[in-house]
């Protein structure tokens, strides 16, 4: 089926290409009478012909006048049909890319639905149309999360199709009863006989218990997680190498128990990075946005995306941008 927007899109392409071609042949006419009256009076001016030999002028003007008209007409009409082929390029190009786009987009899950007093909000703004940053939620059993938070490595378009690999192998894994770190060790086994090490995924993989609260959690070479307390701040940073780097890669997880008011927050480099040139490092400012909005976990996420989106990037790097990716769970009264 047709996409409308693409077919009004390549109408409009083509009567701005008609347009153009009635302009240039207007003006080419234009100018092959312009060139032809100037060039028959400066013969006369400077000839002084005879009436018989004014007729020859005449008909050497108008032949060459004709011959210029149609050098003009097949210049122009090569140059219409390159033009028309790049815009179809064009067209098809930024077809593909509105496709994955929206393809990408709907990659991403809904968020889950607060439960035994757990809430959960995320968001994902990636630098260009489509990126390498992925989160996912997956309900294992009934109150049990396990979420992915992963950033493919390279950009555009190779990282966003790696998405698709990631995306079905965690799906597939998930329903098997595997820790996070035998999770992990399995996916990287996977991704690398696919990938061979390029691209890889950096990613922290947690299984979020709001029964029991506790969560699970293996590290694979990713910006370390955070749970903020009220007087202490837990890095998550239990794990190991990127994911599908290696062809083999051993993987450590470590259990942290979810307190009320604890607020645990996942980010890709795009946020840490973002912010390595405040004044205030990074954790510190999400800390901040955390404790100042922990009425809720949207308006905790909204905070620390609004700060990475007013970050600088690195120090020394010009015109730098990376997706950018924020997973907040907070635990309220149960």
């Amino acid at each position: 089926m047709t996409d409308p927007r693409i077919s009004g899109t390549h109408q409009d392409s083509r009567r701005a290409t008609a347009w153009r071609a009635v302009m240039e042949g207007s003006l080419a006419a234009l100018a092959v009478y312009v060139f032809a009256g100037g060039g028959e009076a400066a013969l006369i001016s400077v000839l002084h012909p005879t009436e018989l030999e004014l007729t020859w002028v005449s008909d050497v003007v108008l032949a060459v006048a004709f011959g210029i008209a149609v050098y003009l007409w097949r210049s122009l009409r090569a140059t219409r049909h390159e033009l028309t082929t790049l815009e179809r390029a064009e067209l098809v190009l930024e077809t593909q890319f509105s496709l994955a786009e929206d393809m990408q987009r709907r990659l991403l899950p809904a968020v889950p639905s607060p439960r035994d007093g757990i809430e959960w909000a995320a968001t994902l703004i990636p630098a260009g149309r489509i990126g390498g940053d992925f989160y996912d939620f997956v309900e294992r059993s009934p109150g049990v999360w396990l979420t992915l938070v992963a950033d493919v490595s390279g950009k555009g378009v190779p990282a966003a199709m790696a998405l698709g690999v990631l995306r079905s192998t965690f799906r597939r894994l998930s329903r098997d009863p595997l820790d996070p770190s035998a999770l992990v060790t399995v996916m990287s086994t996977a991704l690398y006989s696919e990938w061979e090490g390029a691209p890889y995924v950096t990613c922290l993989v947690a299984e979020i218990d709001t029964r029991a609260r506790r969560i699970t959690y293996a590290n694979c070479g990713h910006p370390p997680g955070m749970l903020v307390r009220s007087n202490e701040e837990i890095l998550l940073s239990a794990g190991g190498p990127p994911i599908g780097l290696l062809p083999t890669a051993a993987f450590e997880q470590d259990v942290v128990a979810l307190r009320s008011g604890d607020v645990c927050l996942f980010v890709t480099d795009g946020i840490t990075e973002a912010l390595e040139a405040s004044p205030e490092p990074a954790l510190a400012v999400a800390t901040m946005s955390a404790r100042t909005e922990r009425a809720s976990a949207a308006n905790i996420c909204q905070a620390v995306m609004t700060r990475a989106l007013a970050g600088l990037g690195p120090a020394g790097v010009d015109d730098w941008e990376d997706d950018r990716t924020v997973v907040v769970i907070r635990a309220g009264e149960s």
